[in-house]
């Protein structure tokens, strides 16, 4: 009996096939895994803001006011009633005026020490800025003159040491002090700078013991009104929270609760935000609307919580140094949380859009402190105040902003892929050089190089020749081709380098030309 001859297969025949996915406008993550990660995530966004539709090199910074005598630890702003505003900066030596660009002057009140809290508190007459530290006594200011107070002066504070006061807030007209070392506040008569403080213990109320951290007042409606609450928290994570008007009176003050959230990050570890209030922990960065729903507390509705891992590996690194806070720049519908490495050295930012709620970071900056100043953010680094997220270099240096994408299967999980073209598609307002690359299976790779740039000479109008002088662009769409070092994979990121000091850069998305293999 004669049997077939085995047919022999085919070779299969590679097919090229192309991919287009946008930029990673949902922010840097830091909680999925790696082989679950969205494509419009990315791995490491660094100096790159997501928007809603492209990711943005962030605004460089340029000195504003230099030489302080000491580092400058605080900034605080003072608005004053005929709408003159004042910034000022707080180191070990004295308090400086920094509004204007340029050289300090002298000292407008000795300090020791330059860590501040500070409010804005008006009473009718005077729109005040306080600030305190628990060791000077503290600093007010009405638009003209500064003040030292204590028992004797003029706003004079009694029944309490001033050098002890450590904290503040204004809560329905009212001023709250925190004691240094202590579980009690104190308060003064509403709609009152000055005068007898009144001390209120809640030893009884906070079960872990420790002592008042911070205190504010929270909104639940974005705007001032009866459903205020006043809130504390404790150093051992307890959030205390007070309704009424009045802690003398037992019919207009109650107790509302007391919750377990996780110790905070110092004493700048809350933050407004429109209706709410987040608290800076090391679990996380909490809004009290979503984290008091219940008696347990859930990480997943930490504003954080796509970023977990790397803002609890801060937090259990450098949880106990100097810096830790958090400020809303409007301008850029941005909420940028200071994350300090080192005191008085390397400093980053993880910055969420307000909007969209993606993530970012920020590094070169080393900003010891933040404060936005008619509507233009700035911060601090030694001695010298610079005026941030302006311009398009880093005080004349380049930015340099990385991205790398989340790795992706391409709707094929089974197949070997060799990947032969990658390109990000940008929009510059001028020539920009790149470096890009790809990382596949679950590589993780430096890109080879150093991103340059080196600036265009523009043209000047009336004097270089035209054709022949480079004139300045509007925003045009950049799609370079390029062929990745390491090709071949079932999953595969992408990675972008730039460096430029005088360009605006929008990353707006990805392209990819690949050959899928056989099943593995």
């Amino acid at each position: 009996m004669r049997q077939a001859l085995a047919r022999k297969a085919a070779p299969r025949t590679r097919i090229s096939r192309a991919m287009s996915y946008p930029a990673p406008v949902k922010g840097w993550n830091e909680r999925d895994s790696l082989a679950d990660m969205r494509p419009d995530h990315a791995i490491v966004l660094n100096n790159f803001f997501p928007k809603a539709s492209y990711c943005e090199i962030r605004g460089g910074n340029s000195s504003h006011a230099t030489g302080t005598t000491g580092n400058i630890k605080t900034l605080a702003v003072h608005n004053g009633m005929s709408g003159t505003n004042k910034m000022f900066a707080y180191t070990d030596s004295g308090i400086y005026d920094v509004t204007s660009a340029g050289a300090v002057g002298a000292s407008v009140l000795s300090r020791t020490n330059g860590k501040h809290q500070w409010t804005m508190f008006g009473d009718g007459t005077s729109n005040w800025l306080i600030a305190v530290n628990g060791m000077d006594k503290p600093a007010y200011y009405d638009g003209s003159t500064w003040t030292a107070v204590d028992g004797a002066t003029s706003p004079a504070l009694t029944g309490l040491t001033t050098t002890s006061i450590i904290s503040l807030f204004e809560f329905k007209g009212r001023l709250i002090f925190l004691e240094k070392d202590s579980l009690s506040f104190w308060y003064l008569a509403a709609g009152a700078a000055g005068g007898a403080l009144t001390k209120f213990d809640m030893s009884g109320v906070a079960k872990k013991g420790g002592y008042l951290m911070a205190g504010a007042t929270w909104t639940f409606d974005g705007g001032s009104g009866p459903d205020d609450r006043a809130v504390f928290v404790t150093s051992e994570g307890e959030v205390i929270i007070y309704a009424g008007t009045n802690p003398s009176s037992s019919t207009s003050w109650a107790l509302t609760g007391v919750f377990d959230l996780g110790k905070p990050l110092g004493r700048r570890c809350m933050q407004k935000v429109a209706g709410d209030l987040v608290v800076i922990t090391e679990n996380g960065a909490y809004p009290l609307s979503s984290a008091l729903q219940s008696a347990i507390v859930d990480n997943r509705i930490a504003l954080t919580n796509i970023i977990e891992k790397a803002f609890t590996s801060a937090a259990r690194s450098y949880g106990s140094q100097w810096g830790w806070e958090a400020i809303v720049y409007p301008a850029q519908s941005a909420m940028i949380f200071n994350i300090p490495i080192a005191e008085d050295g390397t400093h980053q930012q993880y910055v969420m859009n307000t909007i969209t709620k993606a993530w970012c970071r920020f590094t070169d900056w080393n900003a010891e402190t933040f404060a936005v100043f008619n509507g233009q953010l700035y911060f601090s680094r030694g001695t010298a105040v610079y005026k941030a997220w302006s311009g398009t270099s880093d005080t004349g240096n380049n930015i340099i902003a990385y991205g790398k994408t989340a790795f992706s299967y391409f709707k094929d999980m089974g197949s070997e892929k060799r990947f032969s073209m990658f390109r990000p598609v940008l929009s510059a307002n001028g020539s920009l050089s790149f470096l890009t690359d790809i990382d596949v299976d679950f590589g993780d790779t430096e890109i080879a190089g150093e991103a340059t740039y080196t600036a265009i000479s523009g043209g000047q109008w009336d004097v270089s020749n035209w054709d022949e002088a480079y004139w300045a662009a509007g925003m045009e769409v950049l799609k370079e081709w390029t062929s990745p070092d390491e090709d071949v994979g079932r999953c595969a990121a992408g990675k972008i380098k730039i460096a430029t000091n005088s360009l605006i850069v929008q990353w707006l998305s990805c392209d990819w030309i690949y050959e899928t293999g056989g099943q593995l």
